[in-house]
């Protein structure tokens, strides 16, 4: 229910209250998971019902930002401010039976069940806050490559937590011998260091330390050195970790690279509320910063990018 405290002030007040009183308190749909509506193109719909007293608390709101995606693909955190006026509000129902989903996310809503009681804001603001996880696909948790998400070895303008290749050497991090210990960390003794340099393939931009750039040893400049191996006594190790092999070419592209937003939340909240019945008559008001509820189970946003070399 809107919470115990706010059904009995809300019956005295229906009793004994004019236009302009005020009553502070809040709506409880705490327990309640949040839902949203899909096929509405203009407009965003979210919704809660709790059916064991026949309510539902519902926010629609239009914008033009893309709440579930990820943004310009940088941020894992970013915010989102509404002004709730006219078609953008909250309301407040409670109905003669429990309503289904179908009540919210149709154009036309069904005839039943039939509202007996409807609060709308008249005003307020909500916050919108998407998060999420950069995955890159290279096999490594973000969080254990890059705790600061800040780290970009090769300097081509992606952190290491959304770049597939870390050293910049057109060997994709996943390919380049990377050993995971069972929490997910690196194992130092097994993860490949070719040169035995004490830097790790995936991170050296040189992997067989024969002062030719990794990048560069690409005989058929397809920007896959993985696939180059021109050595006749030698069909194992490909040019770019064979140390005899020092053929160069001139590489000046990265290739192309795909990265994910995963786990994505939206976190919603609400603000300065101000409800009136269906006659106009009666107002409720909800001053504080409020939990709306968090919306799970927003599909996976792809990135695809070429680095500038």
């Amino acid at each position: 229910m809107k919470k115990l405290l706010f059904a009995v002030i809300a019956i005295t007040c229906f009793a004994s209250c004019d236009d302009g009183d005020i009553i502070v308190t809040s709506f409880d749909f705490e327990e309640q998971t949040l839902e949203r509506c899909s096929d509405f193109e203009a407009q965003f719909v979210f919704f809660k019902i709790n059916p064991a007293n026949n309510e539902t608390i519902a926010l629609a709101f239009t914008t033009g930002n893309d709440i579930f995606g990820a943004g310009n693909g940088e941020e894992a955190s970013r915010t989102l401010e509404i002004e709730l006026n006219g078609n953008d509000n909250i309301t407040y129902r409670r109905f003669d039976a429990a309503p289904t989903s179908d009540y919210f996310c149709n154009p036309i809503p069904p005839a039943t069940p039939i509202v007996v009681e409807e609060f709308v804001s008249t005003s307020g603001d909500i916050t919108i806050i998407t998060e999420g996880v950069f995955a890159d696909s290279d096999g490594i948790a973000s969080d254990i490559e890059d705790p600061t998400g800040l780290l970009d070895t090769d300097g081509d303008s992606l952190p290491n937590i959304i770049d597939f290749d870390d050293d910049g050497d057109n060997v994709p991090t996943g390919q380049e011998g990377v050993v995971l210990n069972s929490d997910g960390t690196i194992n130092t003794e097994l993860t490949r260091d070719t040169d035995g340099d004490g830097i790790f393939d995936y991170l050296d931009n040189d992997d067989d330390n024969d002062g030719v750039l990794t990048i560069n040893e690409d005989a058929n400049m397809d920007l896959d050195p993985s696939n180059d191996n021109s050595d006749p006594d030698n069909e194992i190790l490909d040019d770019y970790l064979n140390p005899m092999v020092t053929t160069s070419v001139n590489t000046e592209a990265y290739r192309l690279h795909t990265y994910s937003f995963n786990d994505i939340i939206i976190i919603i909240n609400t603000q300065n509320l101000d409800f009136r019945n269906q006659n106009g008559e009666e107002v409720i008001r909800d001053i504080r910063t409020v939990p709306f509820g968090t919306f799970e189970g927003t599909p996976d946003a792809t990135f695809t990018i070429t680095p500038d070399f």
